[in-house]
């Protein structure tokens, strides 16, 4: 996948995160996965290396996280519907 190819919002995750399963339960249902095209997930344990590269890049240090790429903004309040929405839909 090129640059210009990649969605604009990364998700970083990984197992045993119970606010990980919440933010993609919220994405899934109240979103309706409006949003599915625009996110790349990235999983701790399945894709070690890029997301050691983006926390690393991002200074995230916690999960889970969505990154703008364009921007670099980092959103980790992610527990709430109106944050989300508007983080991704650059209202946030």
């Amino acid at each position: 996948m090129t640059d210009l190819q990649l969605p604009p919002f990364v998700m970083l995750t990984q197992d045993d995160c119970p606010n990980c399963e919440r933010l993609k339960l919220m994405l899934e249902k109240p979103l309706r996965g409006q949003f599915e095209s625009q996110i790349e997930v990235i999983h701790r344990q399945q894709q070690a290396e890029e997301f050691a590269a983006l926390t690393k890049s991002s200074g995230v240090m916690a999960t889970p996280a969505l990154i703008h790429r364009a921007s670099g903004k980092v959103l980790l309040t992610t527990g709430g519907l109106g944050e989300v929405r508007g983080f991704l839909t650059g209202q946030g």
